[in-house]
């Protein structure tokens, strides 16, 4: 009884599979269509539009500023020393 519950489970597993990758495998390629038209800005560029600064990379190409923050190397024992 359990291998014929077996066989039919496995049966309509692969049927609904079969059916899927069928329907699949016959659905049409979508026409290529023209791109849209991408309306012009509206807006007129102003003189007063300042530049874009990206703070981070100021900041973190401020050599300076990165040596003033560092923080100082700590020796370490080696591993042949202390306890163990």
């Amino acid at each position: 009884m359990q291998k014929a519950k077996l066989a039919i489970l496995l049966g309509l597993g692969m049927f609904i599979l079969a059916a899927c990758g069928a329907a699949v495998t016959q659905t049409a390629a979508p026409q290529p269509t023209e791109p849209a038209v991408q309306p012009a800005s509206t807006l007129p560029p102003t003189a007063t539009m300042a530049p874009v600064v990206d703070e981070c990379l100021a900041c973190h190409t401020d050599k300076d500023k990165l040596v003033s923050l560092a923080k100082p190397e700590e020796d370490k024992e080696g591993e042949s020393k202390g306890v163990g």
